[in-house]
């Protein structure tokens, strides 16, 4: 089967009180499947207005409130901290969808292409923030939070006129925003990003300042734009600079030169004279969070540099040693770099520590079906099905987990583990969660043990239209279905 592996954060925010795995018997995979069909049709989504948004999510009435608090909240700081003009009195909309297929079937709609990193987006013409509640909470309201700051941001000036470094450092300075007991606070340090920072600074590997604020377009993957725009907009926020940032967005909204806007707002300090002080700052932050030990570590992992990655989490791990999300990228980067045998230690304590993480259970069951590969003995297809049923336990819509439990059901070595007639409803619903081509082969392959060739045919097609890069696999698939083998 190829597939991208699907280690997906947890979703305790969503799940209050959920079943705890191991607590009494673990429900079977259609008892758990008919829990993963409830779901709150979009026509009947919760809508909460605000005086600046529209929160429209068909997830959960609170979880509507709360955003919508948080957002106003923003809102208030980027108009009145950073001197951000007027509020318009027009609503925003935000439209929070509770699966990835109906926020893809939007995006799709609106002549928008997909990406399967893609969590949300600011569209500037229709006036909306589009996004999906996936496995991770805590990504998904960062994303909306730096989304509504380009909002606020092409609000003042548009967005060809306000510098890159302003906007995407403003961004990055609110994504951090944490709301609890009905406040939200910002500010605080993406250590992640200046972990990078400072690496980038003592190698002499960073963008000048003055190559920073001309930038007109960031590559993708070059990270470190992202970071010292946000260190820029910080590092004026706390050194008695505010006022000055100010100017020079005014300066900006009343069509200035960018160069001539700067020395205008910082009494004629040019970029090239600041840098020198902005250095030793940014040495001066002390990094002694394993949040960013763990963030830096996923910024290496993105840059395929598992070692490095790896040496991160362990630095996250020996300031904080129950930090979950840490201890299960460990996992992750143990199995792709092939030592199977230490990321299931790694990730059975995981799961010991934290038995309400679905991301734990997801994570051993591909450790144990590697190690069963490699004829090790402490890996089965039992085990596998085992920690699959529980991760889906503990979420009942887990794609991932679900689409992988119909493929072991489907072609397990196992008599008593081939379950074709739990594989083929697994697997369809797998599909309506997450409508990726890896999913459309799981099900193709479902209808092929079936003996149901003309659905594999038909279904593996749909992969193939989808053209995923690894696509040779996908029409050795569908030759496999056409002869009926």
């Amino acid at each position: 089967m190829n597939w991208r592996i699907g280690w997906l954060a947890g979703t305790a925010w969503m799940l209050a009180a959920a079943l705890t795995a191991g607590e009494g018997e673990t429900p079977t995979a259609l008892t758990l499947l008919q829990r993963s069909g409830k779901r709150i049709p979009w026509a009947d989504a919760f809508k909460i207005p605000s005086p600046h948004f529209l929160v429209t999510t068909n997830t959960n009435e609170k979880l509507a409130k709360e955003v919508s608090q948080a957002l106003e909240q923003q809102f208030q700081e980027m108009f009145t901290r950073f001197r951000l003009g007027k509020p318009p009195k027009e609503q925003l909309a935000v439209l929070i969808f509770a699966e990835r297929a109906e926020f893809m079937k939007y995006r799709a709609d609106h002549g928008m292409r997909d990406s399967e990193h893609t969590v949300g987006h600011f569209d500037p013409t229709r006036k909306e923030i589009v996004l999906f509640w996936s496995d991770d909470p805590e990504d998904v309201l960062s994303t909306l939070y730096h989304e509504v700051t380009h909002y606020v941001t092409s609000l003042f000036a548009p967005r060809g006129n306000m510098p890159l470094w302003v906007d995407e450092g403003l961004a990055v300075y609110f994504e951090t925003a944490q709301f609890k007991n009905g406040k939200l606070t910002t500010g605080q340090v993406p250590y992640g990003r200046l972990l990078h920072l400072q690496e980038a600074v003592k190698k002499r590997e960073y963008h000048s300042l003055a190559q920073l604020m001309k930038m007109v377009d960031y590559d993708r993957y070059d990270l470190l734009a992202y970071a010292q725009g946000w260190s820029v907009v910080y590092y004026f926020a706390k050194n008695n600079l505010a006022h000055g940032f100010g100017l020079y967005l005014e300066e900006i909204k009343n069509g200035r030169d960018h160069v001539q806007a700067f020395k205008k707002a910082f009494n004629g300090a040019t970029p090239e004279q600041l840098e020198q002080a902005w250095k030793t700052w940014v040495l001066t932050l002390e990094m002694q969070s394993a949040r960013g030990w763990y963030e830096r570590g996923l910024a290496l992992w993105y840059e395929d540099k598992n070692d490095d990655a790896l040496a991160a989490c362990d630095e996250a791990l020996k300031l904080d040693a129950k930090f979950s999300k840490a201890k299960h990228l460990k996992g992750r980067l143990l199995y792709e770099l092939h030592r199977p045998a230490d990321a299931l230690e790694v990730l059975e304590a995981a799961c010991k520590e934290d038995p309400t993480d679905p991301r734990s259970f997801f994570g051993l069951a591909r450790v144990h079906e590697a190690l069963a590969l490699a004829g090790d003995k402490r890996g089965s297809e039992t085990a596998q099905e085992q920690a699959y049923l529980k991760a889906l336990n503990l979420r009942p819509d887990y794609a991932d987990a679900m689409g992988l439990l119909a493929w072991l059901y489907a072609t397990a070595e196992d008599p008593k583990l081939r379950k074709i007639k739990d594989a083929i409803p697994l697997a369809e619903r797998a599909v309506e969660l997450d409508p990726t081509a890896e999913v459309l082969d799981t099900l193709a392959e479902c209808y092929h043990q079936n003996g149901q060739q003309a659905e594999a045919v038909a279904t593996i097609k749909k992969a193939i239209a989808l053209k995923p890069p690894n696509i040779e696999y996908f029409r050795e698939q569908l030759a496999k279905f056409q002869a009926g083998k």
